[in-house]
């Protein structure tokens, strides 16, 4: 399989400029031969405590209608709402379907996330190409029991907003999760400074692999892509039965 993560330099609070943006990167991921493309947390906005703002009506529909027309399945960041309450989101879509959306369970207490959104009581996990993925969120990266939670889950995506300034505890965190739960970490992270002036540049978006190694990656068309092919997956499978740690938790 391979994927394709959008470091993404989100433009602050301005979804219809990022839509415009969005559409170009779908059109490049087909190019490059993406089959599963990630966006960073809070894809249309950036991480801004201005719900109302960073609220589109019909996100899911608008990456609905990219994913069905380039047939690239997606998981991206959006903020929800139901009823009066705001909520900080992941979905996976693949075409054809219904998004299956995942709520931040943990939420940014430091920086008034709290104050604004909801948190979610559960995890999601989904399978595609017969890898079971599941979805976390920033923040979610602190607090192990989350991922342990996630088992079976063969490769943990963690989209996010992370600061360049704590980047030391991304790249600590995302192999620590790789590591103890013998998988694959994803942590997609967005680049550039947002409206705060906070910078994410230095935050890079990497993979690990179930011994805390970085997968390589190619650089085409403003994405990172990383091949997850049968041997690595088998490398991974066959790890988890000579050294069954997972069985003893």
């Amino acid at each position: 399989m391979r994927i394709g993560g959008v470091p993404l330099n989100i433009v602050w609070e301005s979804p219809e400029i990022n839509m415009k943006i969005i559409e170009r990167v779908f059109a490049g991921a087909s190019e490059a031969g993406v089959e599963l493309i990630v966006f960073p947390e809070t894809t249309l906005s950036g991480f801004t405590n201005n719900a109302e703002r960073a609220y589109v009506k019909d996100a899911c529909g608008f990456f609905r209608k990219q994913v069905d027309h380039w047939g690239i399945p997606a998981v991206y960041g959006f903020i929800d709402r139901r009823n009066s309450k705001f909520y900080n989101c992941a979905a996976f879509l693949a075409p054809g379907s219904e998004p299956l959306i995942y709520r931040k369970r943990k939420l940014f207490s430091y920086g008034g996330e709290n104050i604004v959104y909801s948190p979610g009581d559960t995890n999601l996990s989904f399978e595609m190409k017969n890898i079971h993925f599941s979805l976390n969120i920033c923040y979610d990266l602190r607090f192990p029991e989350l991922f342990r939670a996630n088992l079976p889950a063969e490769v943990m995506i963690v989209i996010a907003n992370w600061p360049e300034k704590r980047a030391n505890h991304w790249q600590a965190l995302l192999k620590a999760r790789a590591i103890e739960n013998q998988s694959f970490v994803l942590g997609l992270n967005r680049t550039g400074v947002d409206g705060n002036g906070i910078e994410y540049d230095e935050a890079f978006s990497v993979l690990f692999d179930q011994d805390g190694n970085e997968v390589p990656f190619e650089a085409e068309k403003g994405l990172l892509l990383w091949e997850l092919d049968y041997e690595k997956m088998s490398i991974l499978r066959d790890w988890r039965e000579r050294f069954p740690a997972l069985k003893d938790i």
